[in-house]
């Protein structure tokens, strides 16, 4: 039977290995002390060298084929100091988070991290670590890393495909309220200025019905490309249904978005568009605008800064259309 387990433990499609953490948690355990640091996560994150220099105190008891293939290694020591070099950029918090969570009493910890291990390509890793025995004199704890890249790869397609409208390859609706949800709740926290605008092409049931619902459409992607072309790379554009679209623009004044605006609709004043290369049209728009500054209280969450940037765009419509609203300041 041992032997099965060895054959087992050798074959096992994850990398598994055994180490001993007892002299690396001492050394953290000192260094935290001498600092008299009470946040043990800030002082671990400030201290990025003084982690690693201990983590180097860890002693590896066991390692399966796998783990050694996953580093390109064929030694213990040589896979721990691969293993060390792993933990750079925001890698580096989930080894912070993983002592967080044993210095707390945890007997288990999951992450997930993106590594270099093998001929430069880039992986998505998922580590967990268990602690079997947390005796006074010898922590021994079971790491097992698995490359989950083509996951992670699927998840990202879905992720997108989900929050991207199949028509124009814009954000879709649920996509732009959830961002501008996030936009909203940092420019309260930092003080900043946020702006949300909301556009209308003028007529466009017309042109569906004289044009056919095909032109429309092909019409409806070439609008998105322009308004999406006419916005800064931190601006997020994105259709809010039918013909309606809306643009975020983080830390930006509403008077500042409305000469944004000015620019756009001055982008579709000099396009002309056409049909079969007989009928030529312009498009206008209608645009509607609400910001949001620390003075404004009454902005609780995305919705209202829509509902008020959709007011202002129906005023405009019911002022003639090809116009720009901009909430009284």
């Amino acid at each position: 039977m041992l032997d099965a387990y060895k054959k087992l433990f050798n074959e096992a499609p994850v990398s598994i290995i055994e180490l001993d953490y007892s002299a690396a948690m001492s050394d953290i355990r000192r260094k935290i002390g001498s600092a008299k640091a009470t946040d043990i996560r800030a002082f671990l994150l400030k201290n990025s060298s003084l982690l690693k220099e201990s983590y180097k105190r860890v002693k590896v008891l066991n390692v399966n084929t796998g783990a050694l293939k996953f580093y390109n290694v064929n030694s213990k020591s040589a896979f721990v100091a691969q293993l060390v070099k792993s933990f750079n950029g925001r890698a580096f918090d989930v080894l912070v988070e993983q002592f967080v969570a044993l210095f707390s009493g945890e007997k288990e910890f999951c992450g997930e991290m993106k590594c270099t291990p093998v001929n430069g390509q880039t992986q998505d890793v998922f580590l967990k670590v268990i602690v079997v025995d947390s005796g006074s004199k010898i922590m021994s704890v079971i790491m097992t890393l698995q490359d989950i890249t083509a996951w992670k790869k699927m998840e990202r397609q879905l992720l997108k495909r989900s929050q991207t409208d199949g028509l124009t390859n814009l954000y879709n609706q649920a996509a732009m309220v959830d961002r501008l949800q996030h936009e909203l709740i940092r420019a309260k926290r930092y003080g900043l200025e946020l702006s949300c605008m909301m556009i209308d092409m003028d007529f466009f049931k017309v042109i569906n019905d004289k044009f056919g619902h095909q032109k429309g459409d092909m019409i409806l992607k070439t609008v998105a490309r322009m308004i999406k072309g006419c916005f800064r790379k931190v601006d997020v554009v994105g259709r809010y249904g039918g013909d309606e679209f809306i643009v975020i623009l983080p830390e930006t004044s509403a008077r500042n978005a409305y000469y944004a605006a000015l620019r756009l609709q001055k982008i579709f004043a000099d396009k002309w568009f056409k049909y079969k290369n007989v009928i030529t049209f312009h498009i206008t728009l209608s645009i509607g605008i609400a910001g949001y500054s620390v003075k404004k209280k009454k902005i609780k969450d995305a919705a209202d800064l829509i509902a008020l940037a959709d007011n202002e765009m129906y005023n405009c419509k019911k002022a003639g259309r090809n116009r720009i609203s901009l909430e009284k300041l």
